[in-house]
């Protein structure tokens, strides 16, 4: 029978409490949100994601980096946090709801893209380019004003492509860093705050 010393005693409860703090979700305070206040929230039953264009580099540029890990744990995320509040993903079909998000990084990373409207003048980290309205979300900010590392969740009623919720928080998430486990934890504390309260109905 092998018995713990006190050292070896410190040492184990160490590592628990260094890994119930990586379980830890981000307090409350720190996730932000902005929302439609005239839309009707309960009415959704069903999501889906947005289909997002990947523009073509710029001459010279380095090009939009995409990396599928990334994409795939924070889509996994999203998804499970809606299935949980009810909604059923929708894989065939228009859904009652649209999942976009993005990621601010360095702006030394961006890249121009000169053929783009006002509002769209760049392309993000993944090289998403979305083309939703955001006129009946208040205080809107394009990515660029993000804190670096900031995930950004949008969610977009597809009968009228108007953004109806945002929520965000500043995370520290790099897209380009091979250990992203947390980003489940940071999904969660983002999609706590969905649907927004009070839920007004129209």
């Amino acid at each position: 029978m092998i018995k713990a010393t006190p050292s070896g005693t410190f040492f184990l409860l160490l590592i628990t409490l260094l890994s119930l703090a990586g379980c830890a979700r981000i307090p409350l305070a720190d996730v932000q949100y902005a929302y439609d206040p005239t839309v009707n929230y309960r009415k959704y039953r069903t999501f889906g994601w947005y289909r997002a264009e990947v523009p073509t580099p710029v001459a010279g540029g380095s090009g939009p980096a995409f990396s599928t890990l990334v994409d795939d744990r924070v889509k996994g995320a999203v998804a499970s946090e809606l299935v949980k509040q009810g909604l059923n993903l929708m894989v065939e079909g228009t859904p009652d709801l649209l999942v976009a998000y993005d990621i601010a990084v360095d702006t030394a990373l961006l890249v121009q893209d000169y053929n783009l409207p006002p509002g769209y003048g760049y392309a993000y980290w993944y090289g998403y380019r979305y083309r939703y309205s955001y006129a009946g979300v208040p205080n809107y900010m394009d990515i660029r004003r993000y804190d670096i590392g900031t995930l950004v969740i949008d969610l977009i009623d597809p009968t009228t492509n108007q953004l109806i919720w945002r929520g965000w928080v500043g995370s520290d998430i790099d897209p380009a860093a091979l250990d992203n486990s947390y980003i489940p934890v940071v999904v969660a504390n983002i999609m706590s705050r969905f649907p927004p309260t009070p839920d007004i109905a129209p």
